[in-house]
């Protein structure tokens, strides 16, 4: 096993320090007041009687109950009473999402970095971690529960690393991950699809393809296993009427986490590695898609899109001009 040099043990040490930061942050802000409330949606998630909004994002509700029950026999847990219907006490639930919170942010901050360092160089992976960490607690607002955001922004991390790494294989088995996780990973199999564009006979233009077929498949499956339930999202126009309502809120919230960073971005993706470049081209379809079905002042989308957004803007302050193949020209 090839040992970990000390410059990129730092990048570990980094996401692991401040993601235990962001992890109890995100628990004292976010989870803590509305606790019982969590605890009741997701017994509705693991037991299949949630929302359809909810239902079949099950990869981490599912983890969850399972690392919850084996809090809850741990010496320092078992002493605190279960809630009903839940088999297990609130303690064991809290740790249960803390420590699924903490992998999250770990594993997307130190892809991005791994990611940034494979595309820049380790020193700048430093840089990368520690501004993915900013913007991430940034997008601590008006969050309810939604334990697939995290762990999105980490699997597009991660998906972006091993094509980045030529490691096909690997991807498609985290792209049917992803789709357990939250539909919208289908992305993630759009961006291998782009970074095989214009050539659409080569082989990794095969595999993207094969890719999208088996997500697309697996989709179906899941539904079919899950069950149907008629769709609980409000009427397109009640989202856009609480949009418009709160425009400017949105606009604020947007405006200091993307926007005024807007022109650094785009430059980066115009003049970055290809890889970045082509990632890129999912993100307009990706912020359509929240416009119209997503409430606008939800900043906690833009956690999916930070392994783009970071080494673009990495690249814009580096000012390099990259070639198709991915050196600089």
């Amino acid at each position: 096993m090839t040992p970990i040099s000390p410059r990129r043990g730092i990048v570990w040490w980094l996401a692991i320090w401040l993601s235990a930061l962001l992890t109890y942050d995100y628990y004292a802000r976010i989870e803590e007041p509305t606790m019982d409330w969590r605890m009741a949606l997701h017994h509705k998630m693991v037991s299949g009687t949630a929302p359809y909004e909810y239902r079949y994002r099950i990869l981490i509700p599912a983890v969850a109950e399972g690392l919850a029950r084996a809090f809850q026999r741990a010496p320092m847990v078992a002493p605190h009473p279960r809630v009903p219907p839940l088999s297990y006490s609130k303690r064991a639930f809290v740790l249960s999402y803390a420590a699924l919170n903490f992998a999250a942010f770990v594993i997307l901050l130190w892809s991005v970095g791994e990611l940034v360092a494979q595309l820049f160089g380790v020193e700048l992976s430093w840089f990368a971690v520690a501004l993915s960490a900013v913007l991430a607690g940034f997008t601590f607002r008006n969050h309810y529960f939604h334990p697939w955001s995290l762990w999105e922004g980490a699997l597009f991390g991660v998906g972006l690393l091993l094509i980045q790494q030529r490691r096909l294989w690997l991807f498609a088995g985290l792209s049917l991950v992803g789709l357990l996780n939250r539909e919208t990973s289908l992305f993630l199999v759009l961006i291998l699809l782009a970074t095989a564009l214009p050539d659409y006979k080569s082989r990794e233009a095969r595999f993207a393809i094969g890719t999208l077929a088996a997500w697309a498949g697996g989709f179906v499956l899941l539904h079919a296993i899950v069950g149907y339930k008629p769709t609980t999202y409000p009427p397109l126009e009640t989202m856009f009427a609480s949009n418009r309502e709160r425009a400017w809120y949105a606009l604020l919230l947007n405006g200091l986490l993307i926007g005024i960073a807007g022109p650094l971005i785009l430059r980066g993706i115009a003049s970055g590695p290809r890889l970045i470049r082509r990632a890129a081209l999912v993100l307009p379809a990706y912020v359509a898609l929240l416009l119209v079905v997503g409430y606008w002042w939800e900043i906690r989308y833009w956690i999916t899109a930070l392994p783009i957004v970071v080494p673009a803007l990495v690249a814009a302050a580096l000012r390099m001009n990259f070639s198709d193949s991915g050196t600089k020209s």
